[in-house]
Formats: C-alpha cells, structure tokens, sequence
C-alpha cells in the first residue's frame, strides 16, 4: 500500500474480543495498526515489540507511518486501519 500517513498517539489497549491494541491520537482518534515485518504485537497484553529489541507498553507516546486501509475491517472495530511501513517507538 502506498505510504504517506503519519499517525502519532499513545499505544493504548482495550482487553475486548480477546484484546486490541490500538494507537489513540491527541484529538481521541483511534487506529488499529498493522505493523511491519519484525514488529509483533501482544494481544493479551498490548505490548509492542520490535526488531531492535524496542518493547513498547501501553501508554507510551509513538508513531506510525503507512496508508488508511479502505477495504478491511477488523475484529476489534476501533476505528480505521493503518498498514504501517515505519515504526517510531522510544529506544530500548
């Protein structure tokens, strides 16, 4: 998917549908993400983790690029997808 969208927010997590991860913006928006290759997502717990050794926790300010998904849907219903191409996170 064509990139070009930058998302910034905290990770957030809702233990709904067996658990969501999600990043809520500034302005209370809420996207689901699909994170890159190497980046893997907890569902049980929330956490991020990436490549790097990055281990994201809920409630850490990050950021996500990549392109609004238009014709998926998910589970978890928080709001609109994101392909994300680059992950932005605090170093380990």
């Amino acid at each position: 998917p064509p990139a070009g969208r930058t998302i910034r927010g905290v990770l957030s997590f809702d233990d709904i549908e067996g658990g969501c991860a999600f990043i809520e913006s500034p302005d209370g928006s809420r996207y689901e993400v699909v994170y890159p290759e190497g980046w893997v997502l907890e569902r049980a717990t929330g956490r991020l983790r990436g490549p790097d050794g990055e281990d994201v926790a809920p409630g850490t300010l990050i950021e996500v690029e990549g392109s609004i998904a238009t014709d998926r849907s998910s589970i978890c219903q928080l709001g609109p997808i994101v392909f994300a191409t680059r992950v932005v996170a605090p170093a380990p």
